[in-house]
């Protein structure tokens, strides 16, 4: 028990009374924990540092089962990707993954840097759709389940004309082994070299690439369900962009 200095990012925050709230922080070293925000609602400085999307360094009384924040810097904050509903959504599918993730508290600053490099790349106008399915893919490496793509995934030859993506395989696989799974989908050429690439870039590199829409479609379509897949878990929070 005792006071403890961190940094970290919300992810969620929501009422707890008429003037707290509770927050939920991506730690650097104690992952993902949730913080009481007393007073947080009042506006002024008891409410600095509580919002969606604040990166800063918390001064936290860390009790035996519970935190209680004392203090904040602000460090940075991506408050006006609210601005912009494609983004947001971008963002918050972003906050989802990390979210489910962050648990591990030996890889919290790795995904928290992965997440404020996603969302800096977000807020200087990279596309929406590839910064977050480039962010999923590298989520997945970090946490140890990166797909295959050295060679085919199912019978292992270095040998392959056309590639395909295989979930049940966790990788690439060849155009003779694609006979034994009928849910495995085409990956051409530059599907091929996204997914590599992100596989082997660092930091903000990882969205620092470009995609055409069509070869753009099917790398997050494949970045997508291979989370979904891994995770156990049918993400929601782009179904609004759909709808429009």
């Amino acid at each position: 028990m005792g006071v403890i200095k961190i940094k970290g990012l919300v992810i969620k925050e929501v009422p707890y009374n008429d003037s707290d709230k509770m927050l939920t922080l991506i730690t650097e070293e104690h992952g993902k924990i949730s913080v009481l925000a007393r007073n947080a609602k009042k506006s002024g400085r008891s409410s600095y540092g509580t919002q969606v999307l604040t990166y800063g360094e918390y001064v936290i009384f860390k009790g035996r089962t519970s935190y209680t924040m004392n203090n904040c810097d602000v460090l940075m904050n991506f408050y006006n990707l609210a601005t912009d509903l494609t983004r947001f959504a971008h963002a918050a599918h972003m906050l989802d993954m990390a979210g489910d993730t962050a648990q591990d508290n030996t890889l919290s600053k790795e995904i928290l840097n992965l997440l404020i490099h996603g969302l800096v790349a977000l807020q200087k106008g990279r596309t929406p759709l590839l910064v977050s399915s480039a962010f999923a893919l590298k989520l997945m490496q970090i946490t140890g389940y990166p797909p295959h793509v050295k060679s085919c995934a199912a019978c292992d030859t270095g040998d392959i004309e056309q590639i395909y993506f295989s979930f049940k395989y966790n990788g690439f696989i060849c155009e003779n082994c694609v006979k034994q799974d009928n849910e495995a989908v085409r990956a051409d050429i530059g599907t091929a070299k996204g997914i590599m690439y992100v596989l082997c870039a660092q930091n903000a590199k990882v969205f620092n690439f470009e995609l055409s829409d069509e070869i753009l479609k099917a790398f997050s379509n494949i970045a997508f369900k291979y989370i979904s897949q891994h995770l156990d878990k049918n993400y929601k929070k782009l179904d609004i962009l759909n709808e429009l």
